[in-house]
């Protein structure tokens, strides 16, 4: 009884983010996967320190860029024992005991930089451009993302997830406050949502029928997009002190709020008033 009710669960849950989905995931797994596995194949541009960490203990680093997507719902967290932002990612770091968990820690961290590009760039703009698809906007983005790069990099998500990583979970747990069963069980929806996002793939057609987006254009701009993110992520790993994503909230609540609220005024009144444009911070293209 307990799968079909996991399964019964999961597919309730993936219908509410995309009802309700400000509080979803930035980047999927398959993007996070990419930019994690870019930055293990070419480790001259970050901090040698830090290379030579990640270098020794890639499948942590790798797991990392995908666990803090373990708090689903994490924009309505109470501030004490949030982890998805700089204070918790840094407290990670800072509590990490050996190589394996400062490798770890720097895949959570590098997801943060990552997530601070998709959720107050790219997500937005696409919000803001294609008000037509308002109600489907987060997630909706997320998995038009992941499936331009691949189903190939969710199947790496899947597998990494797949492998027992207690002490990182033991680290992460240190520093959330929350029991194990209560890590676990976040783990195992996130999990199983990956699964779910890579069995669909073959059925992308029927489940978002894109009819209303340009597909070239939005193919140039995701690839901008992930291409920029590419870039944060390398700059925060080579100053890791001083990187301008730190000034950024990863999770993007102001400019996603801005994002809708531009929406909901132009269907509210019928203006046919131009896009609201998110640039990109200059600041974050330093390597």
């Amino acid at each position: 009884m307990f799968i079909p009710i996991v399964f019964i669960f999961l597919i309730f849950s993936f219908i509410f983010q995309i009802l309700c989905p400000s509080d979803v995931f930035a980047w999927g797994p398959g993007v996070h996967t990419v930019i994690a596995l870019n930055i293990l194949s070419d480790v001259s541009l970050i901090l040698p320190s830090i290379a030579e960490i990640i270098t020794a203990f890639p499948v942590e680093y790798l797991y990392g860029c995908l666990a803090a997507d373990f708090f689903v719902g994490k924009s309505r967290m109470k501030k004490a024992g949030r982890a998805h932002n700089w204070q918790g990612g840094l407290k990670l770091l800072g509590e990490a005991g050996d190589v394996q968990e400062k490798a770890y820690a720097y895949g959570f961290l590098s997801h943060l930089a990552a997530d601070v590009v998709a959720h107050n760039i790219f997500v937005p703009n696409m919000i803001s451009e294609y008000r037509a698809i308002r109600k489907r906007s987060h997630l909706y983005w997320e998995i038009r993302a992941d499936y331009l790069v691949g189903p190939e990099y969710t199947k790496i998500a899947r597998g990494v997830l797949a492998m027992d990583h207690y002490i990182c979970d033991n680290l992460l747990r240190s520093i959330t406050g929350k029991r194990k069963k209560a890590i676990g069980a976040r783990k195992l929806i996130f999990t199983q949502s990956v699964k779910f996002s890579d069995r669909a793939y073959t059925t992308r057609h029927v489940l978002f029928p894109f009819k209303r987006i340009d597909h070239r254009g939005f193919d140039e701009y995701g690839a901008v997009m992930i291409g920029l993110t590419l870039r944060v992520v390398n700059g925060f790993l080579r100053y890791p002190e001083s990187s301008a994503c730190l000034l950024h909230d990863p999770i993007g609540l102001r400019n996603l709020y801005l994002a809708k609220q531009s929406t909901s005024l132009i269907r509210l009144f019928r203006t046919k008033r131009p896009s609201k444009s998110f640039p990109v911070d200059q600041r974050l293209l330093k390597l």
